[in-house]
């Protein structure tokens, strides 16, 4: 009998995060997933992208063109969601996908091959979140699964989606988007997994599940919706009227050090000193071992921080730790009129 052994990946939740590795020598052991019942139907082919570790769903493709309104631009977005729709067949899930989409007004949602239960819970955390953050509605373009690098479950990201001629050249239309790693959201048991594991770390907030790893993300869309608010940008369509705000904004966005969020949190960071001591890292750590938001080029990302409080608040409430609560009053505050 064949054996394959598969090494344990953990869970990654943004670009350029670091994840507690299960996979060093001290637990190696026993955190090792061995498949023994290889047989030639497991060999690959198509029909294992099905079963797999990917989709077929594309979010990263960049297209070159001239965009002459927002309409225009509103309408290529929900046309390439469109369009992706048409690579899978998964009609229970795709359900959910217009529901999202007309429900929270994003333009385009693509869950693509995940499986019901897991959709169920994806649309949970987006109730949870417009709910609790109105500020929400149709701010967020896409959601999308797609072929992440292994290190990542899922990331927030926006980037330019359709450019006119060349890159920062107005106008030109950019993607608000979450996409959920494929490798991650299409193996439900091994994400459980990993969740129960990088709560046993200290590394995520108690009771962290599927639905946490989405608001994590939220809370990461919620944090560029006040950044926005802050330059005043706001869309996805870029141009001579709002080009100046849309730099500052993205440049900002684009530091690990973000100058907007690191104000928020030492305002957060002086409320909780008044009933608390430590230092404003000892602050961070009292969320979670991600939230100290540490890079690996020894920089600070404080949008983990946020998005890991914003996340503690829905799975713990009140008891969740002070400090996110006292970060998530500062954010409230931050976004009210908004």
């Amino acid at each position: 009998m064949k054996r394959l052994v598969i090494g344990v990946l953990c869970v990654g939740l943004c670009s350029g995060c670091t994840v507690r590795d299960s996979s060093t020598e001290d637990v190696v052991e026993n955190k090792t997933e061995v498949i023994t019942d290889l047989t030639e139907s497991t060999l690959w082919s198509p029909e294992t992208l099905k079963k797999g570790l990917t989709t077929v769903v594309e979010y990263d493709k960049i297209y070159n063109a001239y965009v002459n309104t927002e309409e225009d631009a509103k309408q290529a977005i929900i046309d390439y969601g469109i369009e992706q729709r048409t690579k899978y067949s998964n009609p229970d899930v795709e359900n959910i996908e217009l529901q999202m989409e007309k429900e929270f007004d994003i333009l385009a949602v693509n869950l693509g091959e995940i499986d019901y239960q897991t959709a169920t819970e994806i649309y949970d955390a987006f109730v949870y979140m417009y709910q609790t953050y109105p500020q929400m509605q149709g701010r967020l373009t896409n959601l999308t699964i797609g072929n992440l690098n292994m290190n990542y479950t899922a990331l927030t990201t926006r980037k330019e989606f359709i450019i006119n001629g060349e890159f920062g050249k107005i106008p030109f239309v950019v993607k608000r988007e979450i996409v959920l790693g494929a490798a991650k959201f299409l193996r439900r048991d091994r994400l459980l997994e990993s969740c129960r594991e990088q709560v046993d770390y200290g590394y995520w907030p108690e009771n962290a599940n599927i639905s946490s790893i989405v608001v994590h993300e939220l809370g990461h869309q919620l944090l560029d919706i006040y950044v926005a608010k802050y330059y005043g940008f706001e869309g996805f369509y870029v141009t001579e009227e709002n080009e100046d705000a849309y730099w500052k904004y993205s440049s900002d966005a684009l530091k690990v050090n973000q100058y907007v969020v690191h104000m928020l949190l030492q305002k957060a960071y002086g409320q909780w000193l008044v009933n608390n001591e430590g230092s404003e890292s000892e602050f961070r750590a009292s969320i979670s071992g991600y939230a100290e938001g540490i890079q690996l080029d020894g920089g600070i990302s404080y949008t983990e921080t946020v998005a890991e409080a914003v996340t503690d608040v829905y799975l713990n409430g009140e008891n969740a730790a002070e400090a996110s609560k006292m970060i998530v009053k500062e954010l409230e505050k931050g976004l009210s009129g908004y």
